[in-house]
C-alpha cells in the first residue's frame, strides 16, 4: 500500500486531498495543529486504521524529531506541505505570527526529512509545497506566468503571507538541490467549496455567504469592486492537483487554477442574487496593499493534465 503525508491535512484543501488519495488507495498520514483545520473534516477516513492523524504544531522545534519518526515509520511516497496560517485578514492582524509560522513549518518539516535522508540515502519522496498566487504580488503581466517576477513589499503588512511562502519556496528548492529529491511547488489560485471558514478570517466567497446569512444588507465590499480573482471549485482543484502530483513532472513551479477572471463586484452580485436578494453593495475603503488583479497563465498546467 502506498503512503502520503499531508501537513495541514485537516484543513479545507488538505482534507479534500486526503480523501481523494484514500479513494485512490493510498494510506494517509495527516499532520495538523487544528488552528484552522477541523477533525470533523477527516473523521470519515480516520475510521480506517491504516490512516493516521497527529495533532502536531510544526512551528515548534520539537516537531522535527516527531516528523522524523513519522517519516521513518511510514516512508510516504509523497509529502504534501499544506500547513499554513491562511485567511487574508490574518495577514493584516497577525503579520508577525503569519510570517514566522508559515516559514518555520516548512523549515522544521524539511529538517525532519533531512534526518531521515541522512540515515537512508535510498529514500526519495516527492515533496509538494502548497505556495500561493500571492507570490506574484501585484503582477506585472496578466495572465501571469510561473517565470514572472515574484517580490515582496516591506512596507505592506499584507505581504507577511507571501513573504513566508516565497521563503518556503526557496527552502524547498535549495533542499531538493542539496539532497537530490524531486519537488513541485504549486502556486495556488483561489479555491472555494463546502466547509470553508466563513468568518472574516476565511476567504471571500464563504465570508460573503456568511455575512448575508447573518443579515448584512447591503453587502459590504472593500474597494470599488473592480478587483479580480480566478476561482476554482475544490473538487476540480483536488483532481487537478492529484493528477500533477502522481505524474512524472518534477522540479517545477506550477500555477494551479483556472484563468476565468471574475471581479469582486460580479461575485457579490451573483451571491446576493443566488441567496434571493436584489443586489445592493456598500463599498468601503480599499484594504492597504490589496492586489488589483490575479489571473494565472495555465499553459504549463495544461501541458501536464490536458484541458479541464
Amino acid at each position: 500500500m502506498r503512503n502520503v503525508l499531508i501537513t495541514g491535512g485537516a484543513g479545507f484543501i488538505g482534507s479534500n486531498l486526503a480523501k481523494y488519495f484514500v479513494k485512490n488507495e493510498y494510506n494517509v498520514q495527516i499532520l495538523d495543529n487544528l488552528f484552522r483545520g477541523r477533525i470533523e473534516n477527516i473523521e470519515s477516513i480516520l475510521k480506517d486504521q491504516n490512516n493516521s492523524f497527529y495533532n502536531l504544531d510544526l512551528a515548534i522545534n520539537d516537531s522535527i524529531e516527531i516528523v522524523q519518526n513519522i517519516l521513518d515509520e511510514f516512508r510516504p511516497d509523497f509529502i504534501l506541505h499544506y500547513a499554513a496560517i491562511n485567511g487574508t485578514q490574518y495577514f493584516y492582524d497577525l503579520p508577525y505570527e503569519v510570517s514566522v509560522t508559515n516559514s518555520l513549518t516548512t523549515y522544521h518539516l524539511l529538517e525532519g526529512l533531512k534526518l531521515v535522508l541522512e540515515g537512508d540515502s535510498t529514500y526519495r519522496p516527492k515533496f509538494i509545497l502548497a505556495s500561493t498566487s500571492e507570490a506574484y504580488n501585484e503582477p506585472f503581466n496578466i495572465p501571469t506566468n510561473e517565470n514572472d517576477l515574484t517580490y515582496t513589499r516591506i512596507t505592506q503588512l499584507r505581504d507577511s503571507y507571501l513573504t513566508a511562502k516565497l521563503m518556503s519556496e526557496f527552502y524547498v528548492k535549495t533542499f531538493a538541490h542539496k539532497y537530490d529529491i524531486p519537488f513541485l511547488i504549486f502556486r495556488i489560485f483561489n479555491v472555494y467549496g463546502p466547509n470553508m471558514i466563513g468568518s472574516k478570517y476565511g476567504q471571500v466567497i464563504p465570508e460573503f455567504i456568511q455575512r448575508i446569512k447573518e443579515g448584512e444588507y447591503p453587502l459590504k465590499v472593500f474597494g470599488n469592486g473592480s478587483h479580480t480573482r480566478c476561482f476554482t471549485y475544490i473538487d476540480d482543484h483536488v483532481d487537478i492537483s492529484y493528477r500533477v502530483i502522481i505524474s512524472d513532472t518534477v522540479n517545477e513551479i506550477i500555477n494551479i487554477g483556472n484563468d476565468d477572471e471574475t471581479s469582486i463586484k460580479e461575485l457579490a452580485i451573483l451571491i446576493l442574487d443566488k441567496m434571493g436578494h436584489t443586489p445592493k453593495i456598500l463599498y468601503l475603503k480599499e484594504r492597504d496593499g490589496d492586489h488589483k488583479r490575479r489571473v494565472p497563465d495555465i499553459s504549463k498546467l495544461k501541458s501536464i493534465v490536458g484541458d479541464y
